[in-house]
C-alpha cells in the first residue's frame, strides 16, 4: 500500500457540524408512542419523542458529546464526518497513529497543540473501518470510524504498541458498531439498534409490549414477553443466590472450575463491570439448574420441550426469517430472537442472525450472544454465539440446551457436558 504522506492536517477555526441522528418510535403497527427515552449509549446524548413518536439526536453546537468534558487523563477525542476532534488540557504534543482492523499501523503522526480544542482533517481511504490511537502526555484513547467519516466513539486503552495482537483483536471486536441507540418506555421492552453512522435520519424504532416483570433474589428486575400461553424472561439471570436466600458458590479459577461437579456461576470472563453483568447476565453450570432453587418463586428454568412450544408457536405465527409458515420442522427464528446489537456481522448467508442486525428481535426475545465457559475453565465466542440451558437432562454427564450462532439462521438444541457454563432464561409456571 502506498503511504500517506499526512495523515493529519490542523484546520484552525474550523467549526465542528455534527449531523443529527432522527426517526420516529412506534409501536410493532404504526401507532406513535409518546414521551420515549432516546439515548446514544456511548456518547451520552438523549431526546424524548413527541407526540407523534419523532425524535432528534444531537446538535449543531460544535460541542463534544458529555458537554465537552475532558476525560480523567486530560484528553478527549470523538469523529464526526471527515473531521477528528481532540481536545487536550495542557500543552502537549499529540501522537496520532492509524492502523486497519488487522493490527497494521498505516501512519504515525505526532503534532505540537496548545490546550483546548484541536480540529483534525482525516483523509479519504478506501470502504473500510480504521482504528486512531491517539496519545498526549500519560494520556491515551482510541477511536474508530469508517473511511467515509462514520462517527466513532472513543474509549481508554489499557495495551501499548501499536501494531500488537491484543490491538487487532480489539479492533474487531468493537468494529461491529459505532454507538447504540436505546430507547425506554414503561410497558414496553427496552430497544437497543447499533448506527454505523451519525449521518442518520428517519430511523424507525418499533417497540414491542412488555408482558410484566419478575425480580429475582437479589432483587434484580427482568422484563418479560408472551409468546402464545408462555411467558419469557428477555434478558440473562444474573442472580448470585438462589430462590431461598443461600448463595450460589462463585468460581473464577480455571483450575478449579474444571473439576467441579457441583453448582457454580461466573461472568463472561470474570468481568466486575456491573454494565456488562447487566447486559450478559451470569454462566450457570447446569448443577445449578438441577438444584431447582434458581428462579424465584412462579417462575422455572424452561425444559426442552418448553424451548420447542416456544419454537413452533414462532414459526407458526410468521418469525421464520423468510415469513414461512407451514413446516414446524424447518426453524428459521434466530433473527426474531436475537438481538440487533452485538453480533458478529455476516454481509452472506440470507436469514442468518449476524446478516443485517437491524432485522433481528421481531420477537423481543433480545438474545444476546455471550459465547460460554468451556468445561476446562476458558471462555469461548462471545460475539459469535449465545446458549442458554434447559432443565432436561441427557444422561449422567450431559444436558440440553438452545444456542444461536451469527452463521446460522435456526434455534439449535444440542447437549453438552453439564460443567460447561451457559446463560439462562427463565419461563412463568402455568
Amino acid at each position: 500500500m502506498i503511504p500517506i504522506k499526512a495523515l493529519l492536517t490542523g484546520l484552525a477555526g474550523v467549526s465542528l457540524s455534527m449531523a443529527n441522528i432522527s426517526g420516529k418510535v412506534t409501536d410493532t403497527g404504526t401507532t406513535p408512542i409518546a414521551g420515549a427515552v432516546v439515548k446514544l449509549e456511548n456518547t451520552g446524548w438523549t431526546a424524548t419523542t413527541g407526540a407523534d413518536g419523532s425524535f432528534t439526536l444531537g446538535a449543531n453546537t460544535g460541542i463534544l458529546p458529555g458537554n465537552g468534558k475532558l476525560l480523567p487523563n486530560g484528553l478527549s477525542a470523538r469523529i464526526s464526518g471527515n473531521l477528528m476532534t481532540i481536545m487536550i488540557a495542557k500543552p502537549a504534543v499529540v501522537e496520532v497513529a492509524t492502523f486497519d482492523l488487522d493490527g497494521k499501523e498505516f501512519s504515525n503522526v505526532r503534532q505540537a497543540m496548545e490546550a483546548g480544542s484541536h480540529f483534525i482533517a482525516l483523509p479519504q481511504r478506501s470502504a473500510n473501518v480504521y482504528l486512531y490511537k491517539i496519545k498526549s502526555g500519560n494520556g491515551e484513547l482510541m477511536l474508530k470510524g469508517n473511511s467515509v467519516g462514520c462517527a466513532s466513539s472513543g474509549s481508554a486503552v489499557s495495551f501499548q504498541g501499536p501494531a500488537s495482537n491484543r490491538l487487532a483483536k480489539q479492533a474487531k471486536v468493537a468494529a461491529a458498531t459505532n454507538d447504540v441507540i436505546t430507547v425506554t418506555k414503561d410497558g414496553l421492552l427496552i430497544y437497543r439498534v447499533a448506527v454505523s453512522n451519525f449521518d442518520t435520519s428517519g430511523i424507525e424504532i418499533k417497540m414491542i409490549v412488555c408482558a410484566g416483570t419478575v425480580t429475582d433474589t437479589d432483587g434484580n428486575v427482568y422484563q418479560t414477553v408472551r409468546f402464545g400461553n408462555q411467558e419469557w424472561t428477555v434478558e440473562n439471570l444474573r442472580t448470585t443466590n438462589y430462590k431461598d436466600g443461600a448463595g450460589i458458590p462463585k468460581v473464577t479459577d480455571p483450575g478449579v472450575w474444571r473439576s467441579t461437579s457441583t453448582p457454580a456461576y461466573c461472568y463472561i470472563n470474570n468481568t466486575t463491570n456491573a454494565d456488562s453483568i447487566k447486559k450478559f447476565g451470569a454462566f450457570y453450570n447446569w448443577y445449578v439448574v438441577d438444584t431447582k432453587r434458581l428462579a424465584p418463586a412462579g417462575w422455572h428454568v424452561p425444559t426442552d420441550s418448553e424451548w420447542t412450544v416456544m419454537e413452533k408457536y414462532l414459526i407458526l405465527h410468521g418469525y421464520n426469517y423468510d415469513g414461512t409458515t407451514r413446516d414446524t420442522s424447518y426453524n428459521k427464528i434466530g433473527k426474531s430472537l436475537a438481538a440487533k446489537t452485538d453480533w458478529y456481522s455476516y454481509n452472506s448467508g440470507v436469514g442468518f442472525v449476524g446478516n443485517d442486525l437491524t432485522m433481528n428481535n421481531r420477537s423481543g426475545f433480545s438474545a444476546l450472544p455471550g459465547g460460554y465457559r468451556q468445561s476446562g475453565g476458558d471462555f469461548y465466542i462471545l460475539g459469535y454465539s449465545g446458549s442458554w440451558w434447559s432443565a432436561t437432562e441427557f444422561d449422567e454427564y450431559y444436558a440440553d440446551c438452545l444456542s444461536l450462532s451469527s452463521d446460522n439462521y435456526a434455534l439449535e438444541g444440542a447437549s453438552y457436558l453439564k460443567s460447561r457454563g451457559f446463560s439462562v432464561r427463565l419461563v412463568k409456571d402455568n
